[in-house]
C-alpha cells in the first residue's frame, strides 16, 4: 500500500515565508546532503536522539538498507539541501503491527513557518496508506507534536538521560488515525 501512496512524490509545497520545499523519500544518493543534515542538528538536541549520529554505519544503513514498509523516511528540502527529516517507523508483525512510531528532526534555520506541520501531516498520510491505526511519538519536547495533533499519553519525570547523563522528562505521545479500510491491510 505504501508502494501506491508514494507516486505522489517529489511534493512541492511553500511554507509560510514563501520558501519553497520539496519533500520525497530518502533515496540512496542522499547520503552526502542527509550527513550535512544530521550534522546541522544543534548538540543539545543531537543528545535526545536514540541512536548514535555520529556513527558512520548508522548513516550507510539509512541511506543504502531503505526497506520504505519498516521504515519510511521522507526528506524536506529547500535551497537545494536537506532541511527536515520525518520517518515512520513500522512494525511489520505482531501485536502492535497497527502501532507505528514517528521521528522529527528539522533544520534549526527552519524552524517556525510550518515545516513540521507539513512533515507530520504527509507521514499522518502515509501511516494511513499503510493499513496504521495509530502514531507514537517519544519526546522530550511535545509542541510540534501537540500542535499536529499528537496528545500526551504518560510523562515520566527524570526517567531518561541525554548523552551528557542529564535527567529529562519521558513523554510519549499518540494520535489515533482514522483508517480507510482499503488501506487497512485486512487479513494481516
Amino acid at each position: 500500500m505504501i508502494e501506491l501512496a508514494l507516486e505522489k512524490y517529489p511534493l512541492r509545497s511553500d511554507l509560510t515565508n514563501c520558501i519553497q520545499t520539496m519533500v520525497r523519500p530518502l533515496e540512496e544518493g542522499d547520503e552526502t546532503a542527509f550527513k550535512s543534515f544530521l550534522e546541522a542538528v544543534p548538540e543539545i538536541e543531537r543528545m535526545f536522539i536514540k541512536e548514535n549520529l555520529n556513527d558512520p554505519k548508522l548513516l550507510d544503513s539509512w541511506c543504502h538498507d531503505l526497506d520504505y514498509e519498516a521504515e519510511l523516511p521522507l526528506l524536506a528540502f529547500a535551497d537545494g539541501k536537506i532541511i527536515g527529516l520525518v520517518a515512520l517507523q513500522q512494525r511489520l508483525g505482531g501485536w502492535k503491527r497497527h502501532i507505528a512510531r514517528v521521528r522529527l528532526l528539522t533544520d534549526p534555520d527552519y524552524r517556525g513557518i510550518g515545516l513540521a506541520a507539513l512533515l507530520l501531516t504527509e507521514i499522518v498520510d502515509m501511516a494511513r496508506h499503510g493499513g496504521v491505526t495509530r502514531l507514537e511519538f517519544e519526546c522530550n519536547a511535545e509542541r510540534a507534536f501537540a500542535e499536529a495533533g499528537f496528545v500526551e499519553f504518560m510523562r515520566l519525570p527524570g526517567y531518561v538521560r541525554d548523552m551528557g547523563g542529564l535527567a529529562h522528562d519521558f513523554v510519549l505521545m499518540g494520535m489515533d488515525i482514522s483508517t480507510n479500510p482499503d488501506f487497512a491491510g485486512a487479513g494481516d
